[in-house]
């Protein structure tokens, strides 16, 4: 992948905008709900970034009282990144990927817990749990989870439900060198 690729993906707005995108097409209002925190001429601002990087589309395009309200998609078949693309990324381009990602799971966690948080009643928890398991079963796992996620992931924001961020991560342990002593 390219740098300006990356850059261009890693910005903390536009890669929030392709998280919302991934799960569900989307108009302009629909994403502010999802994005509450962003004022909406940033948004625009992203989304127009996006769209002409060719990263994102308009789906839709309809009238409504005089202005034109879009729909905005991801194709599902040509993923943002594709595998091709994360092969050819040393660790170094990972690590700012994944650096980035953190960054913005701190922001999340850090305006929640500012906020005068209920601890006691809200789904608030972090955790790490370590698992011995043999490639097929690494794949079951995760196969497993995407089944599992795919009954929610298009929920829409509504009046019955509340936003909850799953953050799901595989970490393997590092390789050891070949004769190295532990």
């Amino acid at each position: 992948m390219t740098k300006a690729k990356m850059d261009l993906i890693l910005h903390p707005v536009r890669m929030q905008i392709i998280q919302q995108l991934s799960r569900n097409d989307a108009t302009v209002s629909q994403l502010k709900e999802w994005i509450s925190d962003i004022p909406q001429a940033t948004l625009y601002r992203h989304l127009n970034i996006l769209k002409e990087n060719k990263i994102i589309f308009v789906k839709e395009e309809r009238k409504i009282r005089g202005a034109v309200e879009r729909t905005y998609a991801i194709e599902k078949q040509n993923p943002v990144v594709s595998l091709e693309e994360l092969k050819s990324m040393s660790g170094e381009d990972h690590l700012n990927m994944f650096m980035t990602f953190l960054s913005n799971v701190t922001g999340q966690a850090k305006s929640y817990l500012l906020a005068d948080p209920d601890l006691s009643n809200d789904p608030f928890g972090y955790s790490q749990v370590d698992l011995h398991l043999t490639k097929e079963e690494v794949e079951d796992l995760s196969k497993s989870m995407n089944e599992l996620l795919s009954r929610f992931i298009t929920n829409k924001p509504s009046s019955q439900n509340e936003k909850v961020t799953l953050i799901q991560m595989l970490l393997p342990e590092p390789k050891t060198i070949k004769g190295s002593a532990d």
